[in-house]
């Protein structure tokens, strides 16, 4: 028996998907800002020699790398109240969770982009008597942005994939939204097939832009 699609719904209910689509674009970009602002000085003590530095960021990176999303986004939500006596409103907890899941991918973008530079101009900037930090951020850290900047954009886009895992705690993302909207409407073909159109539509420019960084990157290499 044929399948009667009725994608009328989606017209009814457009302002359902832009409210969602907005809180989405919310959450991603200040997990981004926040996963900035931990990754990147986390790459960089990942790369110090003292262990006093180097060994807590490695933990830490290694093992927010290594568990799921979800189970961090969850045990934010729910254990955090417990430990700590003070509960994370729902959206603000996916992102602190989203934010410190990709500071961990970020400090390894980090570290990948200046481990890519040529060790000659350090040890140059070394041999002049260029302070360590003043050579990573003068020398190194410049040339290794540009190197940095399209593993930073395929970050932004997973995380705006990621921030669906925000319906398991009643983030009214997307998915949320759309889930709503299904048990309103009893459509879910309708509606899950349009939400996958959306993310693909704000999803893949990014990504696109990404490669054709990388691209214009490695031609002039």
């Amino acid at each position: 028996m044929g399948y009667s699609w009725q994608f009328h719904i989606i017209a009814t209910y457009w302002p359902v998907f832009v409210r969602g689509a907005m809180v989405t674009l919310q959450i991603t970009l200040a997990a981004t800002l926040l996963g900035l602002l931990i990754g990147l000085p986390a790459g960089v003590a990942r790369m110090a020699r003292s262990p006093v530095w180097r060994v807590p960021v490695s933990v830490y990176v290694e093992f927010f790398r290594a568990t799921p999303a979800l189970v961090q986004i969850v045990w934010i939500y729910y254990c955090f109240p417990i430990l700590f006596g003070f509960q994370l409103e729902a959206k603000t907890a996916l992102i602190v969770a989203l934010g410190v899941h990709s500071g961990a991918y970020i400090a390894e973008i980090v570290r990948a982009g200046v481990n890519a530079v040529d060790k000659g101009q350090f040890m140059a900037a070394r041999s002049i008597g260029m302070p360590y930090l003043m050579a990573l951020r003068r020398i190194i850290l410049p040339q290794a942005l540009q190197k940095m900047i399209p593993p930073f954009i395929n970050e932004f886009a997973n995380l705006m994939k990621l921030s669906t895992l925000g319906a398991m705690i009643a983030v009214y993302e997307l998915l949320q939204e759309s889930n709503n909207l299904i048990a309103t409407t009893y459509r879910p073909l309708e509606i899950y097939t349009f939400l996958a159109l959306v993310f693909f539509a704000i999803t893949f420019p990014w990504i696109w832009i990404s490669r054709r960084l990388e691209h214009r990157m490695q031609r002039h290499a």
